[in-house]
């Protein structure tokens, strides 16, 4: 077996909110074991769920979907507690009205579309009719949709556009109606990989919490290198990046094991699996 056959493969998503986590594995700060492979949240779920990836983040839902399957790396995560800025509602009408309207729907996050679903269904008791589609696909086409849910990058884009005259935030709301944060994505390993890469699974765990430390303690840097994609400035990504927790600790699992109540409830989610956290590497968290 070759040298680079035996590294671990680390899935990244490819939006800014996970900078803060990678820099410091991709700038060679931290030495490490992982080929790092990008995507968006839908191939990332896919490529873990297929054995594509060892280690990778993944939306909430996918792991509520296909717990058997892995361990919840301790520790880490990708939450809210309130506003979460690239996650947002875009509408022509308040969303209490939407009753019956097409809502544009991210192909790219089934976390983001299930939390959309709960909250009209649970929350407002609103029933849209949900489209997959892209939001600046339809602008670009001179068409302007009922409404849209934009997620990463392109929601950050969106916001500021002026485009609709409604914005909800979905972090804001989760936290207004439950009083908990929201956990869009958390990182899984495959159980397998306990048995297949045992021993590098200490090493990888240890470099991955170690970069999320040094991105939150170097978080000035960060935004400069976030702002280097002419996105946003970098004042305004120290408030995006604010917004944003990366840990996993008590308050945002009773949060995420709500979501998956709640998914259930609302007929989106078979079962509420247990949250399986790999405890025998909770030290290095």
């Amino acid at each position: 077996m070759g040298e680079q056959s035996a590294d671990l493969r680390l899935g990244r998503i490819n939006f800014l909110n996970v900078l803060p986590i990678y820099y410091a594995l991709e700038a060679g700060i931290l030495t490490n074991p992982f080929e790092i492979v990008p995507g968006d949240p839908s191939r990332l779920n896919a490529l873990c769920a297929n054995g594509g990836l060892d280690i990778s983040p993944v939306s909430s839902i996918e792991y509520g979907r296909r717990a058997d399957l892995y361990h919840i790396v301790p520790d880490l995560s990708i939450s809210s507690s309130g506003e979460v800025k690239s996650v947002l509602l875009l509408s022509r009408m308040p969303v209490e009205e939407l009753s019956g309207k097409k809502i544009l729907t991210s192909s790219k996050s089934q976390t983001s579309v299930g939390l959309l679903k709960v909250l009209c269904k649970l929350r407002y008791g609103v029933f849209p009719r949900f489209e997959t589609g892209s939001c600046l696909e339809c602008f670009q086409e001179g068409l302007l949709p009922d409404g849209c849910l934009a997620i990463g990058d392109e929601a950050l884009k969106l916001a500021a556009s002026g485009l609709f005259a409604h914005v909800l935030d979905l972090g804001a709301t989760w936290l207004e109606w439950t009083g908990l944060p929201f956990v869009f994505a958390v990182w899984v390993l495959r159980k397998k990989v306990v048995a297949e890469k045992n021993g590098l699974l200490r090493q990888g765990l240890e470099a991955l919490l170690s970069s999320k430390r040094w991105g939150l303690g170097n978080i000035g840097r960060i935004c400069e290198a976030a702002a280097a994609s002419g996105l946003m400035r970098v004042g305004q990504f120290e408030q995006y990046y604010r917004c944003l927790r990366y840990d996993f600790d008590e308050p945002e699992q009773r949060g995420l094991e709500l979501f998956y109540s709640s998914l259930h409830q609302a007929g989106e989610l078979e079962r509420v699996p247990p949250l399986d956290i790999y405890t025998p590497l909770a030290s290095v968290a």
